[in-house]
């Protein structure tokens, strides 16, 4: 599924390190505690313990925002009220946390506590691929929220959601969690959070308000809902909001990390297809990005990833999760299965891979002129021409497009094939780059090739 906006939409320490943050965390989140699960008879007593630390944001734009979502997208945030939005108190300092979404593209933004007081709001940081924000008010010894174990949050659970829909202050919803690890993709078709699916109702003006548990914890940040369906919202799951939170009070920003592999789920048709061995669960790595993390590293194109840090993998949203919370710069041991020839038998493979820094988050400091458009190219091998029925000495691969970035809004996908860049000829990254540097315009025209298509995109190198 792909993310679409409840209004308009990652670590230090290593690949379980959220798991840890919830129980150690820069806000008041105490250790983890199991949710209770019995029916209620009623919410009162949750709500009134819990509504204090909810509060309403308003925001003046200081532009006309971007577009949510593809209009083909079966996913979207809501059409909010302009500039209302829902948040909570995330430590007893003044720090709130709400969706990234809410205050994008705002001049001003302001908080009001459920006293009616008011506060004038400064972003701490931001991530648009979880559409989390954190801000700061100037207010002190307030009440913060604890927060839950996501992990441990059962389908059937009955959840709460307060917020502000349609600017009605601190409504109250209830219902079920009803279904985990709905992926919720970007635009380049990479997952992040592997989302909370509930019937609480969501509506316009709750995004940014928190999901809470029978015990009164929040379990999910309310964000998304279904375009076509009714009663199906999506919150981001609390470990993720733990481990972005504490990377954006540090950093103002997230530090995700990367491997540089093309990855498939492994599917029982596919398992078969390959002799695995029974009840193999993993992930296939169909190539790996020359000069990438993976390309450094013991792995190779067609093993079969099964753990990552020791954690059992279950497909590719996990793995690109799990990798996504890791240190940039830090190593983790993977786990695999190979086979060293078709038709060999498969044999179990461990080593260690140094986990890089994705390429959007190093747009500012690689000195790539590609880096600041949001993308990045490799050369084409003999091999790889032929299988994609290319010129030879013509064209680079596109293996990297960071999304919303400067490339994705050209059109631009990964597995595309440039072919020319301002009428002139590409035949290698570096050529590639000896274009960009060289163009003085503002809009850079490109010839593409998708699998049998050539296609003519336009690339703007400024506003």
């Amino acid at each position: 599924m792909r993310l679409a906006s409840a209004d308009h939409w990652l670590s230090r320490g290593g690949v379980l390190a959220a798991a840890a943050w919830l129980c150690a965390g820069p806000f008041d989140a105490p250790g983890v505690v199991a949710p209770a699960r019995a029916q209620p008879a009623s919410f009162s007593l949750l709500v009134k313990a819990q509504r204090g630390k909810v509060v309403h944001i308003t925001t003046r734009n200081s532009g006309e925002r971007e577009g949510e979502a593809e209009a083909f997208s079966p996913f979207r945030y809501p059409e909010r009220p302009l500039g209302t939005g829902s948040g909570f108190i995330v430590n007893r300092e003044g720090l709130i946390l709400t969706n990234h979404h809410v205050i994008a593209g705002a001049a001003e933004i302001e908080v009001i506590l459920e006293n009616d007081e008011r506060y004038k709001a400064d972003v701490v940081g931001a991530d648009e691929r979880t559409d989390l924000a954190l801000l700061r008010i100037a207010a002190k010894g307030l009440t913060a929220v604890d927060f839950g174990n996501s992990e441990q949050v059962e389908v059937g659970d009955w959840v709460v959601a307060i917020g502000n829909p349609l600017g009605l202050d601190y409504s109250v919803t209830a219902g079920i969690i009803s279904a985990k690890g709905r992926n919720i993709f970007n635009a380049e078709n990479v997952a992040y959070g592997e989302f909370l699916q509930t019937d609480a109702a969501i509506n316009p003006g709750n995004s940014g308000g928190p999901l809470f548990n029978l015990a009164g914890q929040v379990i999910g940040v309310n964000t998304a809902i279904s375009r076509q369906g009714q009663g199906i919202g999506f919150a981001v799951p609390s470990n993720l909001v733990v481990a972005v939170v504490k990377q954006l009070q540090q950093y103002g920003r997230v530090n995700r990390g990367w491997l540089g592999v093309v990855i498939q789920d492994l599917n029982p048709e596919l398992a078969k297809t390959l002799a695995l061995p029974a009840r193999t669960r993993g992930v296939l790595v169909n190539d790996i990005v020359p000069g990438a993390p993976a390309a450094q590293s013991a792995l190779r194109k067609g093993d079969v990833l099964t753990s990552i840090g020791g954690e059992r993998l279950r497909k590719v949203a996990h793995l690109q999760k799990l990798i996504a919370l890791t240190t940039p710069g830090s190593e983790v041991r993977i786990d695999a299965l190979r086979r060293e020839a078709p038709g060999s038998g498969w044999t179990p493979q461990s080593f260690t891979l140094r986990v890089g820094s994705a390429p959007d988050e190093t747009a500012d400091s690689t000195g790539n002129p590609l880096a600041p458009l949001g993308f990045a190219v490799a050369d084409l091998t003999d091999a790889d021409r032929t299988r994609l029925s290319v010129k030879p000495g013509v064209g680079v691969a596109v293996k990297q497009v960071a999304p919303r970035g400067r490339a994705a809004a050209a059109g631009l996908h990964t597995q595309d094939v440039i072919i020319e860049a301002n009428r002139q000829q590409v035949s290698t990254s570096h050529r590639l780059a000896e274009i960009v540097q060289a163009f003085s315009g503002r809009r850079l025209s490109l010839v593409v090739q998708r699998e049998a298509k050539v296609l003519y995109l336009v690339l703007a190198l400024r506003d």
